[in-house]
């Protein structure tokens, strides 16, 4: 009987030193010290024992620690038959059913079946399961029963980070009920002594503090955690609201100049690429000092927002318009002519002709004036909106509420310098 016995506790002994290797091997891996040789890097390991997949592995290095434990739990009791300190057929029993359901549980990982649970890293049926075993041996343990107690608290305690308060409270009830019974059965197998019964019951309330603090525990790191995304969201929320800021006008809710340019420079560096140009339209909204003077400075911003959803509901999705300043905007027409852009804002025009531009005035309407020019191949943007902004004060000069293209001496002028 000691040979097999000493076959077994090897088999033990190499399992639990190759869960440790993996685990620690993985763990070099993740962290990639630059000191290790590239030929010790056993990337080809952790691949073979978990998974390429580094979702998979991250489950499976957690599997390896809980593998460990057990494995762990199972050597000691095969020392202890050795010394005859415990039944040996109650230990194969034992030490039988215990690899057959790690090896079940590491074929459902290891096979990727695990990712079809509601819960892929299988947490609470391997606990229940570890729980069953740990009863199980602090039944058979013998003197080494307190090692069954320890494995236990090693066991919720490492789960804890991943686990619930619901689930943990499910899991401490188990071990209260089982660990109960094994206890008083063991009280009953040494004989119903007064001192037996008594270290058990001892044992007993040692457990029930223990898992009790743990459930404690677990309902105050949930608590934190719920408050640390409570925190996070508003963190989330606050930053978008800066990045909104940081990019749009708050009165218009158009982009604003400095995220206008941004857009500018990458379709410049998008029409070099392409070969495709673009056009450019600044937009002024004429006698707007009026409105403002005559209505007031609240209708003027009504005024200015009614103008901005006018422009952009012309617009097609992929032309850009930003507040320049002012009552000025700033179009940019992707991949569109001269003509073309002209007949766009004509059209505006005529919407904006026939829009309520503020409530509290409902009679009053607005015209804008226009000036466009198309993109030169390799000048400055600088010169290209300089064209349109002279555009502009042309057809302010010429009447306003007119779409005028820059003239070609405008061109020829801004080619020549």
């Amino acid at each position: 009987m000691d040979s097999p016995l000493q076959s077994v506790q090897l088999l033990m002994l190499l399992g639990l030193v190759a869960s440790v290797m993996t685990i620690a091997t993985t763990r070099l891996m993740r962290l990639n010290p630059p000191w290790l040789p590239g030929w010790l890097r056993f990337a080809w390991l952790s691949d073979l024992v978990l998974s390429s997949d580094p979702r998979q592995k991250a489950l499976g290095r957690r599997f390896m620690v809980g593998v460990a434990n057990c494995l762990a739990g199972v050597l000691a009791l095969n020392v202890g038959v050795v010394h005859g300190l415990i039944d040996a057929t109650a230990c194969l029993y034992l030490t039988s059913a215990a690899l057959a359901t790690l090896a079940v549980f590491y074929a459902l990982m290891r096979s990727g079946l695990n990712q079809r649970l509601a819960d892929p890293s299988m947490v609470e049926p391997q606990t229940w399961v570890i729980i069953g075993f740990l009863a199980w041996g602090y039944l058979i343990g013998g003197p080494g029963r307190p090692v069954a107690l320890l494995l236990l608290v090693a066991i919720l305690t490492f789960t804890m980070s991943t686990t619930t308060f619901p689930q943990l409270a499910r899991e401490s009830l188990l071990a209260a009920v089982l660990f109960g019974a094994v206890m008083w059965r063991v009280a009953a197998l040494e004989g119903g002594s007064a001192s037996a019964d008594v270290l058990q019951w001892v044992f007993f309330c040692v457990m029930l503090l223990v898992l009790v603090t743990l459930c404690l525990l677990v309902a105050q790191m949930s608590r934190l955690r719920g408050e640390a995304q409570c925190h996070q969201a508003e963190l989330n929320d606050a930053l978008g609201r800066i990045r909104e800021l940081a990019t749009h006008d708050d009165l218009t809710g158009l982009f604003n100049r400095r995220h206008m340019l941004e857009r500018l420079n990458n379709e410049k560096h998008r029409s070099i690429r392409s070969g495709r140009s673009f056009c450019l339209a600044m937009i002024d909204i004429d006698h707007f000092k009026r409105v403002n003077d005559q209505f007031g400075h609240g209708t003027g911003d009504q005024v200015l927002g009614s103008v901005a959803n006018t422009i952009s509901a012309g617009l097609r999705e992929t032309d850009v318009v930003a507040r320049w300043g002012g009552e000025e905007f700033l179009v940019m027409f992707t991949d569109t002519d001269l003509a073309t852009a002209e007949r766009v804002l004509v059209r505006i025009q005529q919407a904006l002709a026939q829009t309520t531009v503020a409530e509290q005035a409902p009679q009053l309407r607005v015209t804008f004036s226009a000036g466009v020019t198309g993109y030169q191949p390799d000048e400055m943007l600088t010169r290209t909106i300089d064209r349109a902004d002279r555009a502009l004060y042309a057809a302010k000069a010429a009447g306003r509420a007119c779409v005028l293209r820059d003239p070609p001496d405008l061109r020829a002028s801004s080619q020549a310098a």
